[in-house]
């Protein structure tokens, strides 16, 4: 519909732009032995990946 057009918008329209830098992630497990992994990023722009538990 928008295709090579600009998309219209209200004149008070704001937005965000979110650039993480950190991501962790926690899955429980039900005998307690919980995944928590971190994903960091680095100076190249490559993601990280850490092992926090278990």
């Amino acid at each position: 519909k928008f295709k090579g057009k600009e998309i219209p918008r209200p004149e008070y329209w704001g937005g965000y732009i979110v650039k993480p830098v950190s991501m962790e992630f926690w899955q429980g497990r039900p005998n307690r032995m919980h995944d928590r992994i971190r994903y960091t990023l680095q100076e190249d722009y490559n993601w990280k990946l850490d092992r926090l538990q278990p």
